[in-house]
C-alpha cells in the first residue's frame, strides 16, 4: 500500500496527543482532504477480464490497483471464484463480482440446471413449464431410449439437440433425428429441439438477457431493459440439421458464416439485434413483446431461487452477472436455453459496442460503489494502516474497535431500495409480500407455493390475443 505521511514525531508525548485525536467512532470521524490527496477509486481486473470494463473504468476517472503501491481497490472482478477468505475479508467499500453461492452450479452447468428445474416442475407444476424435455447422458440413456420408442410408435418424429455439459460458446453442439445419429464421448444434455421458433425473415434468433443479483439479504434481482438479439446467419431449415449457421445462434459460431455480412432480408448485415431494435420490429407487428418480457422475468426469478436457496452470508458487497439465453417460438411462448455464469462482455461488433458499454457503467452505478462516504472508510483504513505500522502497540487495541464498529455498521452502508438504476430494472423483489421472504424461506413449500401466486399475478397474468403468430 502507498503510505500516507503523518506529521513527523519525536517524543512520545505527541504520539499519545496524536492518538488521543485519533477518534475511534466513524461517524464522528471528520476526513479533511487536500485537493492533491483527494482518494481515488481503484480496479483489479484478472488477465482474462473484459477489457471493455477498464476502458470504461479509466474513462470514470478509477486507476489500476498495484498490489504494495495502491492504497485500496474497490473492484475486484475476475472469472474464476474467489477464496473464503476473499469474502471475509471484503470490506464495505469493496465490491466483488460473484456472490458466495453453495448452489451456483445449480443453474450455470447445463445438466444440473435442467435436472433442477425437472425436480421443481415436479414439485410445483406447470409454473415450470419453460424448458425443453431433457435428457442426460450417459446416466439417463435408458430413460431416453424409452421415450424415444413411445414416441416412435406414435409416429412423433422429434429432433433433438445434444449440448455438451462442459463446453460453451456452441462448441460440440448437434442436431440428430435418428438415434442412430447419436454419438458422443463425455456427458451431454439431449434435449428436444423447440423446431417451431419464431423467425424473423426466415432466420432464427434468441435472446441474451443480461440479470444482475445484488446481494442476497435481502435478495435483489434486476434484469437489464435492453440486450442483444442473436441471429443465426442461414435461413432456418429442418431438412438441413447440420448446418450450424442455420439452428445455432451463437456468436462464436456464426461470426465464421461467410454470410456474416451480407445484407439479410430485414435483418440486415451481421448477427446481432439490440433488444430496442427488436422491440420496434414487434411493435411493427402489433405483437406486445412487454407480455413476453414479463414471462421472461418469471424464468428468472424461478431459475434463481433455488440457487439462492441455503445461503448463508448476506453477500452486501458482491453481485453476480448472469447471462440468460432465452428463445421465443410460434406462439410467442419464451424457452430458457441455458444460464451462464460470466456473460461474454467484448465488443466484437458495433452494436455489442452500444449494448455493453453502457451495460458496464449501469452495473458500476448499480454497485454504488463511487461514494464519498465509503471512500472514507478507505482513507480511514489506509491512515490506520499506516499508523499501525508506524506504532502498531499503541494503536492495536483502538484499530479493533474501530474494525467492529465498520462491521457492524456493514448492512446500513448499501442501499437496497432502488428500483431501477439506468436500464437495470429490479424484478424481485415486487411487492410486499415477496420483500418479507428471505433466502432461507423461499423454497419451503408454503412460501413458494404464495411465491408462485405472486409471480402469477405481477408477471403471468396476460396472453397474446394472437395465440399462433405468422413467422414473416
Amino acid at each position: 500500500m502507498n503510505r500516507i505521511h503523518l506529521p513527523d514525531i519525536n517524543t512520545n508525548n505527541k504520539i499519545n496527543k496524536l492518538i488521543s485525536r485519533y477518534s475511534s467512532n466513524i461517524k464522528d470521524y471528520n476526513l479533511k482532504i487536500k485537493s492533491k490527496d483527494k482518494p481515488k477509486f481503484y480496479y483489479k481486473i484478472s488477465d482474462k477480464g473484459p477489457t471493455l470494463l477498464k476502458s470504461i473504468l479509466q474513462e470514470r476517472g478509477w486507476e489500476e490497483y498495484i498490489e504494495n503501491e495502491s492504497p485500496w481497490w474497490n473492484l475486484w472482478w475476475q472469472g474464476k471464484r474467489y477464496r473464503k477468505t476473499d469474502y471475509e475479508n471484503c470490506k464495505d467499500y469493496q465490491r466483488l463480482n460473484h456472490i458466495s453461492l453453495p448452489r451456483n452450479t445449480w443453474i450455470t452447468k447445463k445438466d444440473a440446471l435442467f435436472r433442477l428445474l425437472r425436480m421443481l416442475k415436479g414439485s410445483y407444476g406447470s409454473c415450470y413449464n419453460f424448458f425443453p424435455k431433457s435428457f442426460i447422458l450417459p446416466t439417463e440413456y435408458l430413460s431416453f431410449i424409452k421415450y424415444y420408442s413411445e414416441e416412435r410408435e406414435k409416429n412423433i418424429n422429434t429432433i433433438w439437440i445434444c449440448k455438451p455439459t462442459d463446453l460453451s460458446r456452441g462448441r460440440g453442439i448437434f442436431i440428430i433425428k435418428s438415434l442412430n445419429d447419436l454419438t458422443y464421448n463425455n456427458r451431454i444434455v439431449l434435449q428436444k429441439y423447440i423446431r417451431d421458433p419464431l423467425l424473423i425473415s426466415g432466420y432464427k434468433f434468441d435472446l441474451r438477457c443480461y440479470v444482475m443479483v445484488k446481494g442476497t439479504y435481502p435478495l435483489n434481482i434486476y434484469l437489464y431493459e435492453e440486450g442483444l438479439a442473436r441471429f443465426a446467419t442461414n435461413k432456418y431449415d429442418t431438412d438441413d440439421i447440420t448446418n450450424v449457421f442455420s439452428h445455432l445462434t451463437n456468436t462464436s459460431i456464426n461470426k465464421l458464416s461467410p454470410e456474416l455480412n451480407n445484407t439479410k432480408d430485414k435483418v440486415g448485415p451481421g448477427c446481432k439485434w439490440s433488444l430496442k431494435k427488436l422491440r420496434s420490429y414487434f411493435k411493427e407487428n402489433k405483437i406486445n413483446f412487454e407480455i413476453i418480457w414479463n414471462k421472461i422475468k418469471a424464468i428468472i426469478i424461478l431459475t434463481l431461487l433455488p440457487a439462492i436457496y441455503e445461503t448463508k452470508d448476506d453477500n452486501s458487497q458482491c453481485f453476480e452477472l448472469f447471462g440468460f439465453d432465452i428463445i421465443i417460438d410460434n406462439s410467442l411462448k419464451p424457452w430458457l436455453l441455458e444460464v451462464n455464469l460470466s456473460p461474454a462482455l467484448n465488443n466484437e461488433c458495433y452494436i455489442d459496442t452500444i449494448v455493453k458499454t453502457a451495460l458496464l457503467n449501469d452495473v458500476v452505478n448499480l454497485l454504488e460503489v463511487e461514494n464519498i462516504e465509503l471512500l472514507k472508510l478507505a482513507q480511514i483504513d489506509a491512515n490506520e494502516y499506516n499508523i499501525q505500522n508506524k506504532y502498531r502497540s499503541k494503536l492495536l487495541s483502538m484499530t479493533e474497535n474501530n474494525n467492529r464498529i465498520k462491521k457492524n455498521k456493514k448492512k446500513s452502508q448499501i442501499s437496497d431500495t432502488k428500483e431501477e438504476i439506468g436500464n437495470f430494472k429490479k424484478i424481485f423483489p415486487f411487492n410486499n409480500i415477496t420483500k418479507t421472504m428471505y433466502p432461507q424461506d423461499q423454497l419451503r413449500t408454503k412460501y413458494m407455493h404464495i411465491m408462485l401466486k405472486e409471480i402469477k399475478k405481477k408477471y403471468l397474468n396476460q396472453n397474446h390475443k394472437n395465440e399462433n403468430f405468422i413467422n414473416n
